[in-house]
């Protein structure tokens, strides 16, 4: 700021309160009640524009890239931390992706493992029962082997009691003699 512009300034704002002035008291005040506040209000311009001026815009610059820098560093933070939302939000999408996928693995693993077992016990199952037919098969062939056994004992018992009840010894010695003369003859029946 010029000392000319300081000058229109303090003109400007003084005229309207020496006027006051001058109409409060009566008259027209002196120029030791107008010269000297003026004096020493230009020298406050001028002094204040000269020093203090310069000091104040240097502070408000200055403050002014600390905030440009601040405001830069904040949109850089809120970058880098929507890119991290981002990362997060894709991570948790390729997560619930993953743990869908991995359920749905599971899942057909355990009903294959489900069918493997079914059929293995279906398996087993009619393992069980073709064993238990053939073991019945068996128990019932000898059973029926052991009734025939029994049944032939009985048989030939009782022939037998009835044959050595009926047969003479008459009978007797012809059944010797047709066995010796068959065996002479090779004809053994």
């Amino acid at each position: 700021m010029s000392a000319t512009s300081l000058l229109g300034l303090l003109a400007a704002l003084l005229g309207p309160g020496v006027a006051a002035a001058a109409e409060e008291h009566g008259g027209a005040p002196s120029i030791g009640t107008l010269l000297l506040p003026s004096i020493n209000f230009a020298l406050f311009a001028v002094l204040f524009a000269r020093y203090v001026w310069p000091i104040l815009k240097g502070a408000l610059a200055e403050r002014r890239k600390l905030v440009e820098k601040d405001l830069a560093e904040a949109e850089r933070a809120i970058a880098e931390a929507e890119g991290i939302r981002r990362d997060v939000e894709a991570r948790r999408a390729r997560l619930r992706d993953e743990g869908q996928r991995l359920v749905a693995d599971l899942r057909s693993e355990a009903e294959r493992e489900r069918e493997a077992l079914l059929e293995a016990a279906r398996k087993t199952a009619e393992r069980i029962r073709a064993d238990a037919r053939a073991v019945g098969d068996q128990e019932t062939a000898r059973a029926a082997r052991q009734i025939r056994e029994e049944i032939g004992a009985r048989v030939i018992e009782r022939v037998t009691a009835e044959v050595t009840k009926r047969l003479r010894d008459a009978d007797q010695g012809r059944f010797v003699e047709e066995f010796f003369s068959g065996v002479e003859s090779g004809d053994v029946r």
